[in-house]
């Protein structure tokens, strides 16, 4: 069984200083019937101005995952992390117990885009921490490259919970099947360029919820890639 989820029926929020498209419901944005995908809480895909963000403000039991693809955000927070986010890195923050953070785009005149994402944990309690990768030097192309895992590794980031996060990225012109698990649940996010699956044309934005399927097909029609969740 597989889901379209389009990208232009998301949530909106525009305030000025942020535009962002909500996969599930967030903030002012409530669906009941996009309340998440299994443990994956929260898909949000947020374009913020120069020299703006989020201030400080708390977060609990949730593991948060940040995906830049464009620009620099400027990361702080009560664990005394200060670092810079580009595109090519991945960073996970575990909540656990409680932290406070702050999240700015770096760049005064220019835009930062990103995905934000929340997955539920399997621990609760836990001692916050942070976690950031430069994952470039072993980026697959016309394949995946495991970006999370709960058990982590050199460049990988862990994760307390039962999902794996991977990178798609394929050239142009490409048909492209996936190994799937039929036991457990995918969500595909596509990042950029353009894929068809079974007719329906794929971009930015666009998701797709995949559960008791052994594979998926699908056709790029220009370079392109995907976030693909593997959940339990």
């Amino acid at each position: 069984m597989i889901y379209h989820r389009k990208a232009e029926e998301r949530g909106k929020v525009n305030l000025g200083w942020l535009q962002g498209s909500h996969t599930f419901s967030f903030g002012h944005y409530y669906d009941p019937k996009h309340m998440g995908f299994k443990n994956l809480r929260v898909i949000n895909d947020d374009n913020i101005a120069g020299g703006r963000g989020f201030d400080t403000h708390p977060h609990k039991d949730m593991e948060i995952i940040t995906f830049v693809t464009d620009g620099v955000l400027e990361h702080k927070d009560t664990l005394g992390s200060h670092a810079l986010i580009r595109p090519g890195e991945i960073q996970i923050m575990s909540a656990g117990s409680g932290i406070f953070h702050s999240e700015y785009n770096h760049l005064k005149d220019e835009s930062t885009k990103l995905f934000q994402i929340w997955i539920e944990p399997n621990k609760l309690g836990v001692a916050p921490r942070y976690e950031q990768y430069d994952y470039m030097p072993r980026k697959v192309r016309n394949g995946l490259t495991l970006l999370v895992s709960p058990q982590g590794g050199e460049n990988i980031a862990s994760i307390y919970a039962d999902a794996k996060l991977s990178l798609g990225h394929y050239e142009g012109g490409k048909e492209i099947h996936l190994d799937l698990d039929s036991q457990k649940s995918y969500w595909l996010q596509m990042v950029s360029g353009s894929a068809v699956f079974n007719e329906a044309k794929l971009g930015r934005g666009d998701g797709l919820a995949i559960q008791e399927e052994d594979g998926l097909f699908l056709s790029v029609e220009a370079e392109s890639e995907f976030l693909l969740f593997e959940l339990s």
